[in-house]
């Protein structure tokens, strides 16, 4: 955290003029900060029960019957990473009050001393939360390192003090071992041929006391679980597996092939790689896939009649059966009883088969019959399909969807199939989940648009709306909007949701225009659809198309988005201006010297930052203050005032005095389903 950051302050003082003092110390330390004066315990809970993100709280040891300790344990029930400092008259009490929790405990009459241990606290707070940024990146990390290693073609291995602590499937399939418990704590020596072990004993030796010890590799035999043996080349590494130092053991197989000895199909490894170029084409082209994960109902039972090798004849017939079903897709044995298939699905018309595809094929392998020495085979299966859209994490995410919905399939009597549904959960894979959705959501006729009025203080009366969007996710429920448009920001989704919504917007005020009507409508634009180049185009095209007027739009840009980019954002608004569509600064006064950024950018209105008027306006001469400078600031480059978040009657009266142009809140109309309100009313 810098000193030109926005500082959220909670003030615990019993005289709101004494927590001004406060206020106007730190200002006069150059912190730009942003506070809030509590008196009691239920506003402390008030403060830290909502989504605001607070810096710090500065306190007296008691105000009224909330004391240090009390503050001190509500901010750890919060489970926030918030600093107390604790102006103390004199320092009888220093151990009893750093002993309930306090960070630091100040003279309350030093003003440098207060400045300087506000300045370590912010400090020490922004380098405690880039360590947990670090921390979740590094989660993830190796989270993604394990599943890379999991589903490798290379056969990786770690070994500690000459044991092996982790081996992947490749690795325990080349060696014929069916899981890690049974290579768990086993001496690397026994992996290697007698005759061998002396020369890999020498070569890990040598390896181990070179000071510079690159990658090595060395040929030897290997020796498998039932007395096989097999040559081998071996590359030796130091890595790092588990947060500690270990040997890495790379095989590079050169038997291995990309076809399933049995069946002759792709095997797993290669699937995960055709899975993969889906993923990456889904990304840079927008070309989907349609994945099929298809597992026998009654293998386990066929094993138990049959034998382990007794199996194999039944497999490769269902593997004929499904393949003559599945020859334009990729069909690959996946595991011992799974087989799954990957169909490009440039039009979506391979998605919207899917069920008749699957219900095929389950009807092929019901009525398949496995003619053996002595007995007739006969199974059923179950099938999971799933898209490959451009928002998916990685293909063992798909991968999982597709045996998710499989069992799914399994659970209510196999012989069947089931679509993957995304569930949305408060988890680690929230935003990605939320990313699925917002993509397929289109099509699925999952997004609305509410419209909020935007009401005249003196006398306009034009129909002024903003729309807003809306999103359900599959079982209706509506997903809230910050989720919402940061999950589109991280999968660069932003631009389809714009341009959804502007052709929503601008047939709607086309159509009120053939009426009569004349309707206009501000539309938030996010950051990349000001950078992308064609933007301009489509909302020209858009236009075009409706004859509708530029003038009925009005677009928003986001104060932060045009201060970090301010020519690109100039250049975007003059192109708006060549389609007489106008423009608005949103969230203006939020940072720090906004005035300036006025003189920069030619927009039409100015909407004000909601935390000047959320909350009420009346007792708070602080924001009325910095209302009447932004007003001023405004005024003079000519701009038309917007207020938002407008919560009540006061607040109005204020506004109306501060000549604030027009107002939007919950106070004035909530959100509408349609455009529909009487802006003439009193």
């Amino acid at each position: 955290m810098i000193q030109n950051d926005i500082i959220r302050l909670i003030v615990i003082e019993e005289s709101a003029n004494e927590a001004e003092v406060i206020f106007r110390n730190l200002r006069k330390a150059r912190y730009p900060i942003r506070p809030r004066h509590v008196e009691d315990d239920e506003d402390l809970q008030e403060a830290l029960s909502n989504k605001q993100e607070w810096d710090l709280i500065i306190s007296v040891p008691q105000v009224g019957d909330l004391t240090v300790a009390q503050v001190c344990e509500m901010v750890s029930k919060s489970k926030r990473d918030i600093p107390v400092i604790v102006l103390a008259d004199n320092n009888k009490k220093l151990f009893e009050l750093l002993n309930a929790g306090a960070t630091q405990v100040l003279p309350s009459d030093n003003e440098a001393c207060l400045a300087l241990v506000v300045g370590r606290e912010l400090k020490n707070l922004a380098e405690r939360r880039q360590y947990q940024q670090l921390e979740q990146v590094y989660q993830s990390t190796q989270k993604q390192n394990k599943m890379l290693l999991d589903s490798s073609r290379d056969a990786i291995a770690y070994v500690h003090e000459g044991v092996l602590i982790y081996a992947n499937a490749s690795y325990l399939k080349m060696f014929a071992y069916t899981s890690m418990e049974e290579l768990d704590a086993l001496p690397i020596m026994d992996l290697v041929t007698p005759n061998n072990q002396e020369k890999f004993k020498d070569f890990l030796r040598e390896y181990m006391t070179t000071e510079m010890s690159e990658e090595r590799q060395i040929e030897l035999y290997g020796v498998k679980s039932n007395e096989q043996r097999f040559k081998l080349k071996m590359a030796v590494s130091q890595a790092i597996y588990d947060s500690k130092p270990r040997i890495q053991l790379i095989i590079h197989d050169q038997s291995w092939k990309n076809r399933d000895p049995s069946t002759g199909l792709f095997n797993g490894q290669h699937f995960l790689e055709l899975l993969e170029e889906a993923l990456v084409n889904a990304r840079e082209t927008q070309t989907r896939s349609v994945l099929f994960y298809i597992a026998l109902d009654n293998f386990n039972r066929i094993k138990e009649q049959l034998g382990v090798g007794g199996t194999e004849p039944v497999i490769k017939n269902l593997a004929k059966v499904i393949k003559h079903i599945s020859e334009e897709g990729g069909l690959a044995r996946f595991s011992e009883s799974v087989f799954t298939l990957l169909m490009t699905d440039e039009d979506g018309q391979k998605y919207a088969r899917a069920g008749d595809i699957a219900d095929k094929i389950c009807n092929a392998v019901e009525e398949s019959v496995t003619e053996l020495e002595n007995q007739s085979v006969v199974s059923t299966c179950s099938i999971g399909i799933t898209r490959v859209l451009a928002a998916a994490d990685s293909p063992q995410d798909m991968l999982n969807e597709g045996r998710a919905a499989c069992q799914n399939a399994q659970e209510k009597g196999g012989n069947s199939f089931k679509v993957y549904e995304v569930v949305i959960q408060k988890d680690k894979q929230y935003s990605i989940q939320l990313a699925k959705l917002i993509e397929t959501a289109i099509e699925e006729n999952r997004l609305s648009l509410l419209y909020q009025p935007i009401v005249g203080l003196h006398g306009e009366t034009q129909e002024f709306f903003e729309v807003l969007l809306r999103m359900v996710d599959s079982e209706g429920q509506t997903v809230p909007n910050p989720d919402l448009f940061q999950a589109a920001e991280k999968a660069n989704l932003s631009i389809s949701l714009d341009k959804w919504i502007i052709q929503e917007a601008i047939n709607i005020s086309a159509e009120h225009e053939k009426n009569g009507r004349q309707t206009y409508f501000f539309i938030k634009l996010s950051a990349q659809s000001i950078r992308d180049e064609k933007m301009i185009e489509y909302i020209g095209k858009q236009l075009n198309s409706t004859q509708l007027a530029g003038g009925n739009l009005i677009f928003e840009i986001r104060e932060s988005i045009a201060q970090e980019q301010i020519k690109l954002t100039n250049t975007f608004i003059n192109q708006l201006n060549k389609l007489k569509c106008k423009s608005a600064l949103e969230h203006f006064g939020s940072a720090l010297n906004f005035d300036t950024i006025l003189k920069h950018l030619p927009v039409d209105y100015v909407k004000i930052d909601a935390s000047y008027s959320k909350g009420g306006l009346l007792g708070q001469p602080e924001n009325q203050q910095a209302l009447e400078d932004i007003v001023k600031k405004a005024r003079e480059f000519g701009k038309q005032l917007i207020a938002v978040s407008v919560e009540d009657a006061d607040s109005l009266a204020v506004l109306w005095s501060s000549e604030v142009n027009l107002v939007q809140g919950n106070y004035i109309q909530e959100p509408l389903l349609m455009p529909e309100f009487d802006f003439e009313a009193d």
